[in-house]
């Protein structure tokens, strides 16, 4: 099952010599509880689909390699608009009285929310050898389908962060987070040409927990990327 959440993400950061201001907030698929398909992995971070995916984008070199299909996202509720309170218009002899309607006013966060949909973003459980920033064999098949979505949208660029469960010192968990999202980027780079550019890799270690309540379990150790526009 996939679900999405509402994270806060760090405000700044320079890709190249172009400065890209992440939002502060952003709908993010879990993907870490089940095996997730390409096509999911298009509807949580492009714009761009392809045929196979129910698009009408070019058609990838991966269409053939299958995923287990978990369903697509669900989009968040809109939040409620408060309403101020109606006044009575002002009357004259020639109208008879009326009642003006109230403007709504939005809050500041529910106007970012009518604005502009979340910006995507998906958490991967991406397998990396035990205490290591080596990317496994299945590690490799997951970042091949990601690939194909930054190929598909090449106007995009992209956070790459590696996140790690409580176990151990949360120093040494930040620096392994982050040499493990940098492998992503580096993979990314070598094995498919993609622009360094157009990505950052960062690592959290055990700040952003996806399951607070579980700090030790596995499926808070994950690689989260984010989508933050052109």
């Amino acid at each position: 099952m996939i679900n999405c959440s509402q994270v806060g993400v760090l405000a700044a950061f320079v890709l190249g010599s172009i400065s890209v201001t992440a939002p502060s907030w952003a709908q993010v698929v879990d993907g870490t509880s089940g095996r997730v398909s390409r096509c999911d992995m298009f509807r949580s971070l492009g714009k761009a689909l392809p045929p196979e995916c129910g698009g009408t984008g070019p058609a990838t070199s991966g269409a053939t390699r299958g995923r287990v299909v978990i369903g697509a996202p669900a989009t968040a509720p809109a939040a409620a608009v408060p309403v101020a309170a109606p006044r009575p218009a002002a009357t004259s002899p020639a109208a008879p009285s009326a009642t003006v309607a109230p403007a709504a006013v939005p809050s500041p966060t529910t106007a970012a929310t009518t604005m502009a949909p979340a910006p995507k973003g998906l958490g991967l459980p991406i397998p990396f050898a035990l205490d290591s920033d080596e990317l496994t064999a299945d590690a490799m098949k997951v970042v091949d389908d990601l690939a194909d979505v930054f190929k598909a949208n090449a106007g995009d660029r992209f956070i790459i962060e590696g996140h790690t469960d409580a176990l151990g010192d949360p120093a040494y968990n930040r620096a392994l987070s982050d040499r493990r999202a940098r492998a992503v980027v580096a993979y990314l780079v070598a094995r498919h040409g993609l622009p360094g550019d157009r990505f950052v890799a960062r690592g959290q270690g055990s700040t952003q927990l996806l399951l607070p309540a579980d700090p030790i379990n596995g499926r808070n150790r994950r690689v989260q990327v984010l989508n933050v526009g052109s």
